[in-house]
């Protein structure tokens, strides 16, 4: 997988540039910005890592997790992805010129990566319900496999809702706090949970949601990655409002603990990490002159250990790309 194929550079050019100006105005609303606990644990211990267009990014002391803060509410948020020209354009223009090489990378394996998890842990495949389903490509693909009876679409983006719909998506306008399905047999969201202003109440929307004995799917970044232990500040995946809570296994497996699911498997399938800090250090925004280790793998041994040192990453549990599957008690 190359970056190139799901985000054309050309076109991020101009989503960098909306999304300048749909923070400020975001940010001029700052005084009614909202100091929060955790969004892993709860706990109030945390100290400021740094400081990043606008934003405070804090570490809590006790679990690890970093997380904006203070951050926007709720419906600042709402308002902010309903609004904001930067998405827009990701839905008008990103999606639709990518669609293809998201389909064949992302989309296709993720639809049988799922399909195997529900094999692997004999769920239920029922209904299967898409959290945050935004251009509708996965529920396309899962819906392809006809593995299960029904896949149902909740997206409260109402363009990328007419988009699912389009695609003969069932969808719900919705946030999953406010649906009413309650028997879903597996309930997967990707990329989502790092968006929200408190995952706890989306987490027990979901469990409310779900059918006992029921899978939960997550995928998100891992704070304890590669590439964001290493890039820090620097990497483009640290980047507020849109980015918002960065969990890493030992915590997002706390909080779901917490909304009364078990975890059952934990895993980091990542495959960009190590191309995404060798374009840092290329370009030179990212400095390797005092780690000669980085510099002989990502550099100097590129093409005969780029590919082993990102499968180690992935065998490890120590890419930035994680999977969380869970069952509901």
């Amino acid at each position: 997988m190359k970056e190139e194929n799901i985000r054309p550079a050309k076109l991020m050019e101009r989503v960098d540039v909306l999304q300048v100006e749909d923070r400020k105005k975001l940010l001029k609303k700052k005084k009614g910005f909202i100091k929060i606990a955790c969004p892993a644990c709860q706990s109030k211990k945390h100290k400021t890592l740094f400081k990043k267009d606008g934003f405070i990014f804090v570490s809590c002391e006790s679990c690890e997790t970093v997380f904006v803060n203070p951050r926007p509410s709720f419906f600042m948020l709402a308002e902010y992805y309903e609004k904001a020209k930067s998405w827009k354009y990701w839905n008008d223009k990103i999606f639709p010129a990518s669609e293809n090489s998201r389909r064949n990378q992302i989309f296709a394996p993720r639809a049988k990566k799922v399909s195997a998890l529900c094999d692997a842990y004999k769920a239920k495949k029922e209904i299967l319900v898409d959290v945050g389903a935004g251009f509708g490509t996965f529920c396309e693909e899962i819906k392809n496999l006809g593995v299960f009876k029904e896949v149902i679409a909740v997206e409260p983006s109402r363009s990328l809702a007419e988009t699912c719909c389009e695609k003969g998506i069932k969808v719900i306008v919705k946030p999953i706090e406010k649906a009413n399905i309650k028997k879903a047999s597996v309930i997967t969201n990707f990329e989502l949970i790092e968006h929200l202003f408190w995952p706890k109440d989306f987490l027990l929307g979901c469990a409310r949601n779900l059918s006992r004995g029921g899978l939960i799917i997550i995928t998100t970044p891992n704070i304890k990655g590669f590439d964001l232990l290493t890039l820090g500040k620097f990497s483009e995946n640290i980047s507020a409002p849109n980015h918002l809570n960065y969990f890493n296994i030992d915590s997002l497996g706390y909080l779901l603990k917490q909304c009364g699911f078990k975890i059952i498997e934990s895993l980091t399938p990542g495959k960009l990490d190590s191309e995404l800090v060798r374009k840092k250090i290329i370009n030179g925004s990212f400095n390797v002159s005092i780690n000669s280790f980085l510099k002989y793998i990502l550099i100097d041994t590129w093409d005969k250990n780029g590919d082993s040192f990102q499968k180690f990453l992935e065998n490890n549990n120590l890419s930035s790309h994680m999977w969380i599957v869970a069952k509901k008690l």
